[in-house]
């Protein structure tokens, strides 16, 4: 194993570099940034260089990803299970552990999605208050900004996605990455911070508040010291400023955990999903198969307004795959954080920052994915393989 050559160290440097910068712009950005990586692995297998190997993950990843298969045999419908496509994106968590190089390879990363994700929050502030969409229309395409509420004279963010809850979800990281990095007193990267959360308030997607609180209250606790006291006060009066302008965002606020109004949809879909745990509790419904399979129990449920998902991670998941896959699923992420914990207290600042953003990125996705399935969001899902992949390779002594 002589390891790769400096041609493709290059090369993957550039689409590490390129995949972490459109994290918070574009899905067929990092679509493209883990296909180099994907080529690049095989050439690197393929000529012997050293750079495929195993993973801390492999046997965690292993378990949730065969509960997941077996649930959907069980099923004996295993041809409508076209949903299971989706799970190509796991690719990314690999590629990118293989070609971080170490802790400095790593911080880089995260300092570049940081970086975009400012980039991406400045857009989108603007969006809110103009209702721009210029991606969109210099591809020809339709606007997707619109009012989240009647008569309210301002936009949901989308920023250069479809939606803006995936925008919402998707910018949790960068700003747990800017946050993490703030806290070796590096102003610029507080900015950018405090400039994200913005960004993620006008969207108005609730579960991203959630994400972003906890995220929030990760990294500042194991920050602690004066830095992370002043982003505290810093943050705090950001959103007081931000929630006091809008009575728009002041009802969102006021009304997010009512089980009426504008919740009631999302009750009464939780309320279906729980029927079919209680019906298929083991292996559910078949991993890979909900919208066909959960068509009849959505036919008694007039509130429910949606029906395409459960609108939460470890729902549609023990929907899906039963008790058994969302057991493998919450396995995974424990023993994610848990050895995520060995960079978080690395002697290597640099490391431990680094690791810090990650490991906070992570909790905002598990928190978002209370109220959101995010998992089945390339957009979001993607992202959270790379910053798992950042985590791990912070850890000392990561092969």
């Amino acid at each position: 194993m002589s390891g790769p050559p400096r041609w493709a160290r290059r090369a993957a440097n550039g689409c590490l570099w390129f995949t972490a910068a459109t994290i918070p712009l574009s899905t067929t950005g990092m679509q493209l940034g883990v296909g180099g990586l994907v080529a690049l692995s095989v050439a690197a297998w393929l000529s012997g260089w050293g750079v495929v190997r195993r993973t801390p993950l492999d046997t965690a990843l292993g378990l949730f990803f065969g509960c997941a298969a077996l649930s959907t045999l069980v099923s004996g419908h295993p041809l409508q299970a076209t949903a299971w496509i989706k799970s190509w994106t796991v690719v990314s968590f690999f590629v990118v552990y293989w070609w971080l190089d170490g802790a400095t390879g790593a911080n880089k990363f995260m300092r570049t999605l940081a970086a975009a994700g400012g980039l991406a929050a400045l857009y989108g502030i603007v969006q809110h208050f103009t209702g721009i969409d210029w991606y969109r229309e210099m591809l020809g395409r339709p606007r997707r900004v619109r009012p989240r509420t009647p008569n309210d004279p301002h936009f949901a963010v989308v920023g250069f996605f479809r939606n803006y809850l995936t925008y919402a979800h998707t910018m949790v990281m960068p700003y747990s990455a800017a946050l993490g990095l703030g806290l070796r007193s590096e102003g610029g990267w507080w900015v950018a911070a405090l400039v994200i959360v913005t960004a993620i308030l006008f969207s108005t997607a609730r579960g991203a508040w959630l994400a972003v609180l906890a995220a929030t209250i990760v990294i500042v606790s194991f920050g602690r010291g004066r830095p992370a006291a002043l982003v505290v006060l810093a943050l705090l009066a950001v959103v007081a400023i931000t929630v006091g302008q809008s009575a728009a965002l002041q009802r969102g606020v006021g009304s997010m955990f009512a089980l009426n109004g504008d919740n009631a949809g999302r009750v009464a879909i939780y309320g279906v999903n729980l029927d079919i745990i209680h019906d298929h509790p083991w292996f559910g419904l078949g991993f890979g198969r909900y919208q066909p399979a959960a068509a009849p129990y959505y036919r008694s449920a007039a509130k429910a307004d949606r029906k395409s998902h459960a609108h939460n991670n470890f729902l549609q998941i023990a929907a899906e795959g039963g008790l058994v896959t969302v057991a493998a699923f919450a396995f995974l992420f424990a023993a994610a954080l848990r050895l995520g914990l060995d960079a978080v207290h690395a002697r290597n600042p640099v490391a431990r920052t680094t690791a810090l953003g990650a490991w906070g990125a992570v909790i905002g996705f598990l928190v978002g994915g209370l109220t959101q399935y995010t998992f089945g969001d390339s957009e979001v899902v993607l992202g959270i393989w790379c910053v798992l992949a950042v985590l791990l390779r912070c850890r000392p002594h990561a092969a």
